[in-house]
């Protein structure tokens, strides 16, 4: 029997997200995305979205680690 339908998207375990951006913003995001286009032509916004969350989500982690030392110390 064959299956029916669209095959599965994000097959490796990845969720489909929604932002919402300014008008501003994306388009300071798509200036920087042309600028790097010149060096990467495979470069898009997703990317550019991609790398932001993770810097943002080491930022964090670094941020738990002094505040949990900090946290030590006044203890």
């Amino acid at each position: 029997m064959s299956a029916m339908g669209r095959p599965k998207k994000l097959k490796d375990g990845r969720a489909a997200y929604t932002m919402y951006l300014d008008r501003e913003i994306r388009a300071a995001i798509d200036e920087y995305v042309y600028q790097v286009k010149q060096d990467t032509p495979g470069f898009s916004r997703s990317d550019f979205l991609n790398e932001a969350a993770e810097f943002y989500l080491a930022a964090l982690k670094k941020g738990e680690k002094r505040n949990g030392n900090r946290d030590d110390q006044q203890a």
